[in-house]
């Protein structure tokens, strides 16, 4: 199925399209592929546009099969329905439809061209999170954690490196690789120090982002990644060469909208655990990336994965759904969406 093969494009760009979501374009005449294209970077032209340019002359008459319906709207680039009817395209089936803008179908049928929708659920999860952020102005917001079966983040000595293995942790660095940015507490980051980057791909700036409800004071080994931080501050401070945004009551639902004004629209929190705690009481999240690790560690409930001042009740719960299963070695990935 030829909506397939263009989907195989999408999950090699997905992450480098900035706050744009990842296509994929496959152009077919005579049951032969003749143009491949991919949305590469954020401004630059969209999937249909570079495989019409691969197919050349081949375009006219020919299919064309876009993961995602081709767009109506003057951006920093052109309406690709414009580009798709004057090659003279007979048919265009997407998967897709685009909800954020006007539907490019009318003008399309309206210049003779053929134009069908396929049902396929992979690449409408797939967009999911890209038009829940659009609708609700908020970042997508993904929880990451690593437990322990026991539910511990860490031991009571408060050393957490390392519960889970290498492969986990690598899996970690491709998840951080799909978000435009990183979040954890201000005492984590003095503790840590995390470097919160995709160590597999440095050249994408993801943001490095601090909650704070006190003085913010930079760790050494930011001293020449500013550019990289962004200090959410409960007081006005200024910290130089950082963006600081205050927020005066730290409401995680306001942090989430604040930050997607900033262009972060897809964002991962890893912690502390009383940041994660007071996003998920609030129901600020979208997704669970839980890594459990093989291991038992007791103790007291000083580092228990949730842990609320409120008494816990069956009737309080809010439902999960399960997404994927994944194992890396001997630890288990499970990744939970929350429900509408």
């Amino acid at each position: 199925m030829y909506i397939n093969k263009a989907f195989e494009l999408v999950k090699w760009t997905q992450g480098q399209t900035g706050t744009n979501p990842a296509v994929g374009c496959l152009i077919v005449k005579e049951d032969r592929i003749v143009g491949i294209g991919a949305h590469l970077i954020q401004g630059e032209a969209h999937a249909e546009i570079n495989a019409i340019q691969m197919a050349g002359k081949h375009a006219q008459g020919a299919s064309l099969y876009c993961t995602l319906e081709p767009c109506s709207h003057f951006g920093k680039t052109p309406p690709c329905m414009h580009k798709i009817v004057e090659v003279g395209i007979k048919k265009v089936v997407f998967a897709v439809k685009d909800q954020s803008l006007h539907s490019s179908v009318d003008y399309m049928k309206s210049n003779g061209v053929e134009v069908e929708q396929v049902n396929v659920p992979e690449i409408e999860a797939f967009y999911a999170p890209f038009f829940k952020s659009k609708k609700t102005k908020m970042a997508y917001t993904i929880i990451k954690m690593g437990v322990t079966l026991d539910g511990k983040t860490a031991d009571d000595s408060n050393v957490s490196k390392w519960i889970t293995n290498v492969a986990s942790r690598e899996d970690v660095h491709q998840e951080r690789y799909l978000c435009d940015g990183i979040m954890v507490g201000y005492e984590t980051y003095k503790q840590d120090q995390p470097k919160l980057d995709a160590r597999l791909y440095k050249q994408k700036n993801i943001k490095k982002i601090i909650i704070t409800s006190g003085i913010f004071s930079i760790n050494e080994c930011d001293l020449l990644e500013k550019d990289r931080l962004i200090v959410i501050s409960k007081i006005p401070q200024h910290v130089e060469g950082v963006k600081v945004l205050v927020i005066p009551d730290l409401a995680p639902k306001k942090i989430l909208s604040t930050l997607y004004e900033h262009h972060i629209h897809r964002l991962m929190i890893e912690g502390g655990m009383s940041t994660i705690r007071k996003f998920i009481i609030n129901h600020a999240y979208d997704e669970i990336h839980q890594y459990i690790a093989p291991k038992l560690l007791g103790g007291t409930s000083k580092h228990q994965f949730l842990t609320t001042d409120n008494p816990s009740l069956l009737s309080n719960l809010t439902p999960l759904q399960l997404v994927s299963v994944t194992t890396f070695d001997n630890d288990v990935k499970l990744v939970y969406r929350k429900e509408a």
